[in-house]
This record gives C-alpha cells, structure tokens and sequence, in this order.
C-alpha cells in the first residue's frame, strides 16, 4: 500500500505558520535591509517555481512502463535523480504504468547544479518529494501535492551597491496545483500554491552581515504570470515563460488580480 505524505504535509503546514509568526514579532532593521532580503527571497522562490514546474511537466508516460522508473543524469555543471512510482485507485503499487487505470505517481527529485546569468552566480540544491493525482480513466486536469528543500549557496550579486554574498535555504509546501491535460490549450497552472519559508543570510550587505527569514507564497490563477507575496504582500509577478537563464521576477504592475 503507499504511504501518502499527509501527515508530512501537516508537519510541514505546521513548521512554515509557527516560522511565519515568529517572524512577525521580529525587528526588520532599516529599510534597506528590509528591502535586500525580501528581493533575495522572492527571487530565490521564483527561480524555484520554473524548477517546480519542469518536474510536473514529464512524469506521466505515454505509454506502458515499469512500475518504478529510476532516472539519473549528468549534464555539464547539473546532476539530477528521479524515482517515479505507480500507483492504482486503491493505493496500490503497480507492475506497469497504465493510461486508464494508474490513479498517482510518487515522485522523488534531487537536483544539484552551478548557475550564473548577468551580475548574479550560486551553487543550487533543490530535492523534492511530490505526488501526482487524479489520473484514473480519462482525465483533463492532474493535481501536484508535496514539499521539498532547497540551498542556494554562496550566490554572488555585483552590481552599483558592490559585492556581496547571499546564501539561502528553504522548505516548500506545494498544495493543490491543478494543472489540465491540455497544455496547449491551458500552459499555465490553473490553481493552487506554492510556499516557501525562506531563510536569507547577506555578507557585506549596505547594512553589514544579515539573517533574516520570509515566507514567500506563489498563486497560480491560468495565466502566465503568477503572484508571488512576501510574508503575505502581494510584490511581484513570476513570468512563467521565462526562458532558460532569464530572471522571471517581474515587479508587480496590475496586482492585485
């Protein structure tokens, strides 16, 4: 039988409330403190979600496969391990992948790679531990529960300000992103969120060393530009066509929606 992570979705729930009010009652520091970590977590987050989304992108087969499919691969400065398993509508592990009568896949990814674009550089980890439903018979839309962990470390920004380190770490809470069958028709999530607790750390900042934490939320609502809110603020746009090495933040405009 599985074991599907309700009981790790509560724990997880729990642990980003009790951080997000402990945070509440914590002195920001000036505003420029304030304003440095809140940018160094929601582009954190941002980046993350275009990850997320690759991984909800290809994990159901076309066809027929093994029960438990094992990927692994190396490509220049990334590595990355998949474990994908089937499950049908009573929870039960299946020998073969079936289009009609698999009902969820249980994904676990873990990611490691070096990035750089424009001013900005840092050594990634991301793992992941994610469930697929909803696929039983002849769907037209999946739904993504799970969470996950990420380091973003030694991240490297020079720009009029100078240089300066920033190191990151996270939890995620992906909670019921709804995404169709019909991606040409509907590319983007339909519904649901994604939460990140973020903890920012700053060397030789324009305020000196600083830690501080976020909590970041990502609402999907089909379009190509989902909300990101800082420790509940609605401040910017993810551009979710955002191409391979492109910055996808977008400061908010039209919020709010």
């Amino acid at each position: 039988m599985r074991s599907y992570p309700y009981r790790n979705l509560v724990v997880l729930v729990t642990a980003l409330a009790l951080s997000s009010c402990s945070e509440v009652g914590t002195d920001p520091g000036p505003l420029e403190v304030r304003g440095a970590v809140a940018g160094a977590a929601a582009a954190a987050a941002a980046d993350a979600v275009l990850e997320d989304l690759y991984q909800m992108s290809d994990v159901v087969p076309l066809v027929g496969g093994p029960a438990m499919q094992a990927q692994q691969d190396a490509q220049g400065n990334r590595t990355r391990s998949r474990v994908k398993t089937f499950f049908d509508g009573n929870g039960l592990e299946q020998e073969v992948f079936d289009p009609i009568s698999t009902a969820s896949i249980h994904i676990v990814v873990k990611i490691a790679k070096e990035k750089s674009r424009d001013n900005f550089s840092a050594s990634v980890k991301r793992n992941r531990d994610m469930w697929v439903t909803g696929l039983e018979g002849e769907e037209e839309t999946r739904t993504w529960n799970g969470y996950g962990s990420g380091e973003r470390h030694r991240a490297r920004i020079d720009d009029e300000f100078g240089e300066r380190i920033r190191d990151v770490t996270s939890t995620s809470l992906i909670a019921d992103v709804v995404r169709s069958v019909d991606r040409k028709a509907h590319p983007w999530p339909l519904s649901g969120t994604i939460t990140r607790n973020v903890a920012v750390t700053i060397t030789n900042g324009r305020n000196g060393d600083v830690s501080r934490a976020r909590t970041v939320v990502i609402t999907f609502d089909g379009t190509q530009f989902a909300i990101l809110s800082v420790n509940g603020e609605p401040s910017h746009e993810v551009d979710l066509a955002t191409r391979k090495g492109r910055n996808p933040l977008r400061r908010k405009t039209t919020l709010p929606r």
